[in-house]
């Protein structure tokens, strides 16, 4: 499928019905008689028929007002992106034939998933485009959609966060539609000729202006290809460097704005059963710039590990951990060229939902078992067991906060405890004592007594008759044990099976 450029050898269909001629390139270029050259329209109109992309009447006339139907769109638009219009499969519109004039086009179209047709299995070959119909079709044929951009759209035609926003909202950015009038798009109103003229020019002007890398499945030796991209958002947390379109075949990447970033490719094959299989997998660093006041665009493929992160938060630890000492599983001091202990920056983040106090991300750059001891420099402190490993791409950290007990006060519990029982501890695997309870009026005390990962159950009873159950598990990670825990009630351990 050929997609590189606009209009490349395209000689595009007539934009009306079968009854327009082609007008001879000479008199297009001196214009028709019912088109105003001074007017935008205008000019597209000449410089498009110059070039034998649209076409006139017999008569010396372009009939700018005119409707263009959804079959002939459908032809225009086949040809400007060179679709095969031949190899299609079937997409069984009731009111279109394999016969039709337009059935290669609107097939092709529908195979790309670029176009679709109405609840009652019709295609709607001969009626009228409409605006919004058009836009949803330019949007997807040229890769525009970005449901991680946020745009402000001045008509009041159309809710935020509709079809209709995702459609307009890019070719309104690009400059390719305005509205019918300052604050309507007119989503139902039908597409002049006119019109059409100049969204084939505004958009041809916008590709060429596109820096795009592609990326086909054949490359891995695989028949699907699939993408995604991370650290690849700008500081104010809403705007990407790069953005990846998913095509049939393969992937293309789009230079948004200067800044740099990673994806990841992955090559896959799907069998008759619907199998999957990885054929290769490769990350590529993306990298922006602007020269000269145009983007310029470089994937290369790397094998970067990207550093594994583990948050740590006052909040949750119950003091400011604003120093760290990092040590291996073994006990030896780890040097600083392996790790980075840094303030947690939370852009991006809605006020209200970052936590209070001291936060920190540790980075680490090298995989391994890890003990962090956290203190605040003024007696508290606390050990977190850290397990750094890697795909041969990413680094992906787990921990474990050091616990060895918890209290659980009577006003979480909701009754005073007479007495606990310890249900069961994890069957197979675990045939000693892991906990012990004690319990006053206060709450109750969990102990840890043992080490590793299990689970354990606890009923506590109330002087009424009250009843409630402590799920708990304990989990170790680089020797550094810790223990979790909810309260379940009698109703919820029923409804649970």
């Amino acid at each position: 499928m050929k997609r590189n450029s606009l209009f490349q050898g395209a000689i595009v269909a007539a934009l009306a019905t079968s009854a327009i001629v082609v007008v001879p390139t000479a008199q297009a270029a001196e214009g028709f008689s019912d088109v105003d050259m001074s007017k935008e329209y205008g000019a597209a109109v000449k410089e498009l028929a110059a070039r034998g992309i649209i076409n006139g009447y017999a008569d010396g006339t372009f009939k700018p007002y005119a409707d263009v139907t959804r079959g002939q769109a459908a032809k225009i638009l086949a040809n400007l992106l060179a679709l095969d219009t031949q190899n299609v499969i079937n997409p069984q519109f009731t009111d279109v034939q394999e016969s039709d004039e337009y059935y290669g086009a609107i097939a092709a179209l529908a195979n790309e998933g670029i176009t679709t047709g109405f609840a009652n299995g019709s295609y709607g070959v001969n009626q009228a485009i409409t605006r919004e119909q058009l836009a949803s079709m330019l949007t997807a044929a040229y890769q525009l959609a970005n449901i991680a951009e946020d745009w402000t759209l001045p008509f009041t035609d159309i809710v935020k966060y509709s079809d209709a926003y995702y459609a307009v909202g890019p070719l309104f950015e690009h400059n390719i539609t305005k509205g019918i009038t300052a604050t309507t798009f007119g989503l139902k109103e039908t597409v002049k000729r006119s019109q059409f003229a100049l969204f084939i020019q505004r958009i041809e002007a916008m590709q060429a202006n596109r820096v795009l890398q592609k990326f086909s499945a054949s490359e891995l030796g695989a028949s699907q290809l699939d993408a995604y991209s991370y650290d690849n958002v700008a500081t104010d947390g809403e705007h990407e460097f790069f953005n990846i379109h998913q095509t049939t075949n393969g992937i293309t990447v789009e230079a948004l704005r200067e800044g740099s970033g990673y994806f990841m490719l992955i090559g896959y094959n799907i069998d008759k059963e619907e199998n999957y299989e990885v054929v290769e997998t490769q990350k590529y660093k993306v990298v922006v710039t602007e020269v000269d006041g145009k983007l310029q665009l470089n994937c290369q493929q790397t094998d970067e590990i990207t550093p594994g992160v583990a948050l740590l938060f006052e909040e949750e630890l119950g003091f400011d951990p604003a120093h760290i000492k990092l040590t291996t599983a073994n006990g030896y001091e780890v040097s600083d060229k392996v790790f980075v202990y840094q303030p947690y920056n939370f852009e991006g983040w809605e006020e209200d939902s970052i936590p209070k106090g001291g936060n920190y991300e540790l980075k680490l750059l090298q995989a391994g078992d890890y003990i962090a001891t956290l203190s605040d420099g003024k007696g508290q402190s606390v050990r977190v067991g850290i397990r750094a490993e890697t795909d041969g791409f990413d680094m992906y950290t787990s921990a474990a906060v050091e616990i060895s007990s918890e209290f659980i006060p009577t006003s979480e519990i909701g009754f005073t405890v007479k007495d606990v029982s310890i249900e069961q501890y994890t069957g197979a695997t675990i045939d000693h004592k892991i906990v012990d309870v004690e319990h006053s009026a206060d709450g109750v005390t969990i102990k840890r007594v043992g080490k590793g990962d299990a689970l354990f159950a606890i009923r506590l009873n109330g002087t009424n008759g009250e009843k409630i159950y402590v799920h708990g598990m304990m989990y170790e990670i680089s020797g550094v044990t810790s223990m979790y825990y909810e309260l379940a009630t009698q109703q919820d351990m029923e409804n649970s099976w």
